[in-house]
């Protein structure tokens, strides 16, 4: 009967022993998972993934370990990162729908699978890799939501056993926290190109909040009732024939520093920059009743900003300038024309054309509007703002006779 105890408790501490080393060896991977994460910056994501799986295999002597994540785009997973992948040439990079494949069921459900033999299981998407033996695919949760999947292999079919499949939970999970992260980091830096490309239309502040407004920054359009102003130097040509290239580069910069914040300073989108020209829009990306009176208060700025402006350029040294407008309202399209990678927000529309059209007719110091824009600043203006007709006129591209307008406002002196 004692020999019979003995054998018992002897069996159970060599038991106990072994369950005391296996976690041991749990904890210093994750503890050595975490290290991992703390000295690779989240920049290089793809390595720490491929680092923090070297270290997988390295502890558990796992054939094979891959991440893969959802693009939250197409809901597919796809592989950021595998220790044992030999990449070969006209291979389409692996992506699984939910509920494709092994990978594509754990995405779907949540829920750990393990295959004893791939090569058994009709469920198993080969997709060319030539893949034997046994596989477990746990999924990766971050907030109750499934990120990714983790996948190990064995060359080996029938390799692994329940304390296998419970320490590749545990691996998940740490993994998670990854996940997590360079999902968050990506986020982050989606937003800051998105600002940084919104600041090249808006003033900071508006960018800011424009960063999460999906009309500003997808592919596509809607109609809005805009107004476009064009301000271009009059004569700039014969001004460039006579001056140098860096004479003319500084002028060009100082004119944009001066009417570029004056745009910014009413609310207008900086559509383009035009040579020695700009084109702004008043309305985006929400129109509102004063648009055509603050792009008119915008331009008569401007050219009182000309006189301060000519004034340092004549200190110097300088040649100084001088700057027509036009402005039109009207409904045009507005919306990312390009693709999704590289695209550019701006309008189309008869009032752009027009707008560009009456800039030209303005002489110097001058500002035309259309009449339509002239009577909707009528309204909002309450007679603080005067107009004198420039009579009828044909204008190129635009099928009717127009009647535009110049404004009345009085210019700084010299």
């Amino acid at each position: 009967m004692n020999e019979h105890i003995q054998r018992i408790l002897e069996e159970r501490l060599v038991s106990m022993e072994k369950a005391y080393e296996r976690k041991i060896a749990e904890l210093s991977l994750l503890k050595e998972l975490g290290g991992a994460l703390k000295k690779t910056s989240l920049s290089q994501w793809s390595e720490l993934f491929l680092r923090q799986l070297d270290i997988i295999k390295q502890h558990t002597g796992i054939y094979s370990v891959s991440v893969m994540l959802v693009d939250e785009n197409t809901q597919s997973l796809f592989v950021v990162s595998a220790s044992a992948m030999k990449a070969k040439q006209g291979r389409k990079p692996i992506s699984l729908k939910k509920g494709e494949g092994i990978a594509g069921k754990v995405f779907e459900a949540a829920e750990t699978l393990y295959i004893p033999d791939v090569t058994r299981d009709p469920n198993f998407s080969d997709r060319g890799t030539r893949q034997t033996g046994s596989l477990v695919c746990v999924p990766i949760v971050s907030e109750g939501i499934c990120t990714g999947v983790l996948n190990f292999r064995d060359n080996v079919p029938d390799a692994l056993g329940r304390d296998d499949l419970r320490f590749f939970d545990l691996i998940a999970d740490q993994l998670s926290i990854t996940a997590s992260l360079v999902k968050t980091y990506q986020s982050l830096m989606e937003m800051e190109g998105k600002r940084i490309n919104l600041s090249r239309y808006f003033s900071r502040g508006l960018a800011e909040h424009l960063v999460a407004d999906e009309r500003m920054t997808q592919l596509g359009g809607e109609k809005r009732m805009v107004a476009a102003m064009f301000a271009d130097i009059t004569g700039f040509t014969s001004k460039v024939e006579s001056h140098s290239v860096e004479e003319v580069v500084e002028v060009l910069n100082r004119y944009f520093e001066t009417v570029v914040p004056l745009i910014f300073k009413y609310g207008g989108m900086l559509d383009k920059f035009l040579g020695d020209g700009i084109m702004a829009v008043f309305g985006i990306p929400n129109s509102q009743d004063r648009d055509p009176l603050s792009a008119v208060e915008c331009a008569i700025d401007i050219q009182k900003g000309m006189n301060a402006l000519n004034l340092s350029l004549k200190k110097d040294g300088l040649f100084v300038i001088d700057v027509g407008i036009g402005i039109a309202s009207g409904i045009v399209l507005a919306g990312n024309i390009g693709t999704r990678e590289h695209m550019n927000y701006t309008v189309i529309g008869d009032p752009v054309n027009l707008a560009q059209r009456l800039e030209a007719l303005s002489l110097s110091g001058q500002i035309v509007v259309s009449g339509i824009c002239a009577e909707l600043v009528q309204v909002q203006a309450h007679e603080r703002i005067s107009f004198d007709p420039v009579g009828e006129v044909s204008i190129k591209g635009i099928t009717r006779d127009v009647s535009p307008m110049r404004v009345v406002f009085q210019a700084a002196v010299r």
